[in-house]
């Protein structure tokens, strides 16, 4: 029996790699059958068996008894570089220790990341649609998209799904039960949560939320502070929203225009009752601790307050009690499960919630330590 001239075979199984890599097959469709690629390239079943043989042994494709034959990511060849693509809205705000991360776990992958910004809400998902020729040489995408937590609607939900790269989101929940989108996202929920059962055990039995309008932590801030004051049998006294800052101004700039609004908001929650107060995040903390210096409120005898970011916590004058994301964690994890998907395209999806700390500071006056 003919085995296929072995010149021949080598040459086919390194063009089917290289259509498997640019994308001709992306991982997970169905090659052509033997005798469909056996016509197109004028050679015989045998040759062909034996380049999809090889291409089977290095992990390129996957045969499967009475279905066909597979694509799978194509390994780099040995002390080759990998080139992935992170697209976020911004780099200087929020994301700078998650880049961090990503950074990090790239340097032991031998991994190079190229970062891509769009900016926020419909602007920034304009942007996200012009991305993708820019995108071209990647293997893998992570996307922390524009938002807010899920897709907006269901363009944007469908324009995430048709991305022609195995992609992980950041710091962004599935659209929905069904979506088989893989992430690496805080856990806000139970972050909130373990703040409300710090300021429970410092005897604060009414309490207050101040959240930002659908930025991509509200939801998850919003029903964690729900949830947790119904079960640890707190009153919830006030519920003020706080417009959201989609362009990246520096923090400074933020908050100077802020006291007005922060004097109403405060006073908001102090005319509820409230003890303890919830905030979105450290400008909403800050803007709020210089509001009370001007109401002559202290903080934290008058009011406890505690922050959900953490980022300029530690500097104010009162350092605020804050609920802080591992988002150096987040970004490198993203990088592994990535990297993961792209080696291990049947693998289970990943879906992941990391569990923010709460450092407790002088806001809330108590030094202990950390309940998390």
């Amino acid at each position: 029996m003919a085995t296929g001239d072995p010149i021949k075979y080598l040459q086919l199984a390194a063009e089917l790699r290289r259509g498997i890599r640019g994308g001709d097959w992306p991982p997970g469709s169905r090659l052509p059958t033997e005798v469909q690629l056996a016509a197109a390239h004028g050679l015989s079943v045998n040759t062909v068996r034996r380049a999809l043989e090889v291409l089977a042994g290095e992990g390129s494709v996957e045969r499967r008894q009475g279905a066909g034959t597979f694509a799978r990511s194509v390994p780099p060849p040995p002390g080759a570089r990998r080139r992935i693509a992170v697209v976020l809205p911004e780099r200087d705000w929020y994301f700078p220790p998650v880049i961090a991360g990503i950074e990090a776990a790239a340097a032991h992958t031998r991994t190079t990341i190229d970062v891509h910004t769009t900016g926020y809400a419909d602007r920034g998902w304009d942007r996200l649609t012009r991305l993708a020729d820019r995108l071209a040489g990647a293997e893998g995408l992570l996307i922390a998209h524009p938002g807010p937590a899920d897709a907006a609607d269901a363009a944007h939900t469908r324009l995430l799904r048709e991305l022609p790269l195995p992609y992980v989101l950041l710091e962004r929940a599935p659209a929905g039960i069904g979506d088989p989108s893989e992430h690496v996202s805080t856990d806000h929920a139970g972050g909130v949560y373990l703040a409300l059962a710090h300021l429970a055990g410092l005897g604060h039995h009414d309490v207050a939320l101040v959240c930002r309008t659908d930025a991509a932590p509200s939801r998850g801030i919003s029903t964690g502070f729900t949830e947790g004051a119904a079960a640890l049998g707190l009153r919830v006294t006030a519920r003020l929203d706080w417009p959201s800052t989609t362009d990246c101004e520096s923090f400074e700039e933020v908050l100077a225009a802020q006291p007005p609004f922060a004097d109403t908001v405060l006073g908001g929650v102090l005319g509820s009752g409230a003890t303890g107060l919830i905030c979105f995040g450290d400008m909403e903390g800050s803007a709020l601790l210089a509001a009370a210096r001007r109401a002559r409120v202290r903080v934290p005898k008058d009011l406890a307050l505690v922050s959900c970011e953490d980022r300029h916590a530690a500097t104010e004058q009162v350092p605020l009690t804050s609920v802080a994301p591992e988002k150096f964690r987040l970004g490198s994890l993203g990088l592994e499960t990535l990297l993961r998907r792209i080696d291990e395209p049947d693998a289970e999806l990943r879906q992941v919630w990391l569990r923010p700390r709460l450092t407790v500071r002088a806001s809330c006056g108590a030094l202990a330590a950390n309940p998390s």
